[in-house]
């Protein structure tokens, strides 16, 4: 039966300073909050975790079972998956069909299985604002009632996670212009009282069933939009992560100059200073413009060659339809190559164009 691993909150934190960028002071909050639960868990800890697409929320479930439930979570593992199976993860609109009596069966059946196997779980519900009157009731009972039930929850964690409030928590950061200046007690207030209209909206409760809905979450997440400055610290990540792929298969050594990074951050849609789709939209200016090219550029390459590879920009450009690498050149082994991320004159995009010098 898995267990919560010794020193969980420390490893969530040291995870969370390395991969869940421009958000950190928010899950040192969240172990706050986790710390005394720990030790006590007399009840069910609800999360309500909040902000757009791609500021880490789904991340952060990730890391926090890895934390909670691996010996070595700075490793990369199966979770959600073998490695850490006491995570399950649901969505809102997963039960919400014309055949409502069997979705619910299913999910109260999911639940009550996964509980069984795993008391201390993680349990998170994605878009949970969305899930139907009956859901919401089922689950209340479970989170609020479980000291009744033949099934107890007490030592489970519960993450909820939904989009709603990403506007306003934008609006609240254009106004102090400050992560570190937003009042933690004021946010709270704030999307609480946020999901207390979207939940009284559905027409589910009246004002006592509302008021019990509301107060089974222990506290709030705020997820706050992603900046520039946030942005480049991803993209070198990233780009170091793919470097240490390539030296760890003996590939090749990769190195990149600075305005390859402000190349990629102009990409990225903006609302004023703030990223639009965040982490998720950085994922994919990678995909389309560093590993799609570096794909290529192994495809190739001769078995075990290992090459230093250089990224750069170039202000005058290449016109580059494809990438063209010229043949590797036998009984070279010491031979250097340079691999260049280069912009085309057209400006919309960056090649590979690898270049040959003497060791």
């Amino acid at each position: 039966m898995p267990v919560l691993a010794v020193g969980a909150t420390a490893a969530a934190l040291a995870i969370a300073g390395t991969f869940l960028i421009g958000n950190e002071k928010i899950v040192e909050g969240a172990c706050d909050r986790l710390e005394p639960y720990l030790r006590l868990q007399m009840k069910p800890l609800v999360v309500s975790a909040h902000g757009s697409p791609g500021v880490g929320k789904s991340f952060m479930h990730k890391l926090a079972a890895r934390a909670l439930y691996n010996r070595h979570p700075h490793l990369d593992l199966d979770c959600p998956g073998m490695d850490c199976s006491s995570l399950k993860v649901f969505s809102g609109l997963d039960y919400v069909s014309a055949d409502r009596n069997l979705q619910h069966a299913a999910l109260k059946a999911a639940l009550v299985e996964h509980l069984n196997k795993s008391p201390q779980a993680l349990i998170v519900i994605d878009e949970y604002d969305k899930m139907d009157c009956e859901t919401q009731f089922m689950f209340r009972q479970l989170i609020q009632g479980s000291h009744n039930a033949k099934l107890s929850m007490n030592r489970a964690i519960v993450v909820l996670e939904s989009n709603a409030g990403f506007h306003e928590l934008h609006q609240l950061l254009v106004k102090t212009k400050d992560r570190l200046k937003l009042n933690p007690e004021k946010v709270q207030r704030m999307l609480k009282e946020i999901v207390s209209q979207k939940w009284d909206a559905t027409g589910c409760h009246d004002h006592a069933s509302l008021w019990k809905m509301v107060s089974m979450v222990d506290f709030f997440l705020p997820f706050l939009p992603l900046e520039q400055s946030d942005l480049r610290r991803l993209f070198d990540i990233r780009l170091n992560a793919i470097a240490a792929d390539l030296l760890q298969a003996q590939q090749a050594e990769l190195t990149w100059a600075p305005d390859v990074i402000a190349f990629l951050c102009d990409k990225v849609d903006y609302d004023g200073r703030y990223s639009i789709e965040g982490a998720k939209e950085a994922s994919v200016l990678l995909t389309r413009y560093v590993s799609r090219a570096l794909r290529q550029w192994q495809q190739q390459q001769p078995p075990k060659h290992q090459s230093p590879i250089s990224y750069a920009v170039s202000q005058t450009g290449y016109n580059l339809p494809e990438v063209k690498l010229p043949q590797f050149v036998t009984g070279t082994p010491k031979a250097m190559f340079f691999l260049h991320l280069v912009v085309k004159p057209q400006g919309h995009g960056l090649g590979l164009l690898e270049r040959r010098r003497s060791a």
